[in-house]
Parts: structure tokens; sequence; C-alpha cells
């Protein structure tokens, strides 16, 4: 009974310890390139909400939910400042920014975004009057389009709440039987994306909200999901879904047609532990919200 006992650990540490690079058949389509994680000059790295990179500046931008912040780095992943309006921030998760230089934050426990102008010192909340009544709104993930138009995931109703760049309420997107509606990304073309996570379902809508195809369910074959989180579309359309409890991100083509799979759970360099969030910028790099190791995954297709 102890041998068995022994080789098992010793087998499960030997697993945990390989390198992330052997896991799939295909992984090696991505590599890890580098992490961001907290030290002297950050402090410690919270609860991170959300990442959004600017391509106008060359500069990512995350949210430190624990310590009410927003974290700025260049493109070389290097710390720039923090802002924490003054202590205005509450518990900020998602983050984007529209092309006017305008940061959009959502606290979901206070049921309010954020429109944070920081060179004028401005800080207000979207909105609200003009949206459909429903539950009260709980704000969850957000996308900007080229047009500057604010998509914002209503998890209380299940619909998207769609601004437009003057910030006036546009329409709603109702998710029918999309329990769990998590996340949302709005593609170079317009279309939105829009993640369930307890169905374990993506659907895409055109820009009018129509709905254009609808793959994913949970199960435990592959390219079927255990927990899916987040999602991102890079420029050559494929679509990567973050799965929390696989510690996995699962790639599609356009058609939902499962491709492949890269990372597994661990704490090494380019493992994921329980990550929460994905985002891609137009240079191909994926940024990965790794929750539970405190840090940012970076990684780029090879």
């Amino acid at each position: 009974m102890f041998r068995r006992f022994y080789f098992f650990v010793i087998g499960l540490v030997l697993f945990l310890l390989m390198p992330a690079s052997g896991f799939g058949k295909q992984e090696g389509r991505i590599k890890h390139l580098s992490s961001i994680t907290g030290n002297k000059e950050i402090g410690y790295l919270g609860l991170l909400g959300g990442v959004f990179f600017d391509e106008n500046k060359n500069r990512l931008y995350a949210t430190d939910t624990t310590n009410h912040r927003i974290l700025a780095f260049d493109a070389d992943f290097k710390y720039i400042s923090e802002f924490t309006g003054g202590g205005a921030l509450a518990f900020p998760a998602s983050i984007v920014k529209d092309s006017k230089g305008t940061f959009f934050v959502t606290e979901p426990t206070e049921g309010r975004v954020l429109v944070i102008d920081i060179a004028r010192k401005s800080i207000k909340p979207i909105d609200f009057s003009a949206v459909p009544e429903g539950n009260t709104i709980y704000p969850g993930h957000m996308a900007v389009d080229s047009a500057d138009h604010l998509y914002i995931v209503d998890k209380a109703n299940a619909r998207i709440l769609v601004f437009d760049s003057n910030l006036q309420f546009e329409r709603q997107v109702l998710v029918k039987e999309g329990r769990g509606l998590r996340d949302v990304k709005v593609d170079t073309a317009g279309r939105i994306y829009a993640l369930s996570t307890l169905d374990g379902s993506i659907r895409v809508y055109d820009n009018q909200g129509n709905l254009l195809l609808r793959f994913g369910k949970r199960g435990s074959n592959k390219g079927e999901f255990d927990f899916p989180v987040s999602l991102a579309i890079d420029q050559r359309g494929l679509i990567y879904v973050v799965d929390q409890h696989k510690n996995q991100v699962l790639v599609f083509n356009k058609k939902g047609q499962f491709l492949f799979a890269f990372s597994q759970l661990g704490w090494r360099e380019g493992r994921l532990h329980l990550p929460s969030f994905i985002y891609i910028n137009r240079s191909g790099q994926i940024f990965v919200v790794d929750r539970e190791n405190a840090r940012i995954s970076i990684f780029e297709p090879q």
C-alpha cells in the first residue's frame, strides 16, 4: 500500500514539473513568452480582474481588485505606474479603453461601470437610466469596438448592453438561454461573441444582434468544457476560450470546430492555476489572468 502511494506521489510530482510545452499534440503552436508578477516595485498582486492592451500607446493595463488600483505596463511589460483615483476605486474588475483615451472599469459589487478620464481627473458612473427594466444590473466583462461602442455583460439579465461612442444607451443583445453569461468580445468585423459559463456555450452575433453561430458544451470529451470563463478572438478569427477548471486555453476555428489546447495545471512559468480572463492584442500576444498564481501569463504563437 505504501509503495503504491509513494509511486503515485512521485508520478504526480513529475507530471506537474513537466514543461508546459509538452502538453498536447499541437501544443507547439503556442509558447510562453513572459509573466507579470508582484515585486518590490509593484507590491503584492491581489485578485486580478481583467487586462486590456492599448494598441495606440503600446501599453498593458490590469485591474488589481484587492488593492483597488489600475496598473500600467509598457510594451515590454515593465511597470510604469498605478492609478487609484484617490481612493475612488472600490473593487475594479473588467477594464477597457476607447480610442479617445477614456477608461471603463466595472465594479460588479457596486452595480456600476465607471468612466475614467485620467487627464481630467474625472470619475463618474455610466448612466443606466435608459436601459430596459429588469433585475438590478450586475456588470461583467466588457469590450470596445472600432467605432468606440461599449459592450457590457449584464450577468443578472443575461444580456449585453450596447452604448454608442457618446455613452448613450443604444440597444441590448439578449442571450437567450445563456445560463451564466460571463464574457463578451467584438472582432474587427463587428461580430459579437458571448460566452455562457454554466452551459458552456459560445454565441456569435452580427453587429445587429442576429445569431450567426452557436457552439460548445460542457462535457469530458475532447474540445468540451468543464468551466469556461473567458474568450478572445485573434486577428485570424480563431476563438480562444479559458477553461478555469481544466487550467487550459481551448482554441476553435471560425466555425466553432476544436483545434487544440495549451497549458495545464501548475505553478511554473507557462502553467495556469484557475485562470479567469483572456485578452489577445493585434500582434497576437495572449494575456491570461492566472488568478491563483497571482500573475498575468503572456503567450504568443510560434
